[in-house]
């Protein structure tokens, strides 16, 4: 979306020069996948394994 808003600012203003502060959420926007995926690593990879998932259903 962000690279959309950045097309239509450039299509309206004929330029393609766009605000600092568009070209600084696109740097937001596309580093949040990468530091949501990092985040949830860990249990993402524990319920990867059939053994740890197994001994939680075992526990209850």
């Amino acid at each position: 979306m962000v690279d959309y808003a950045m097309d239509i600012h450039k299509s309206l203003y004929h330029t393609d020069d766009v605000p600092q502060d568009m070209v600084d959420r696109r740097v937001e926007v596309v580093a949040r996948p990468k530091a949501l995926e990092d985040a949830t690593a860990p249990p993402v990879t524990f319920l990867q394994n059939p053994n740890a998932v197994q001994e939680l259903r075992a526990d209850k």
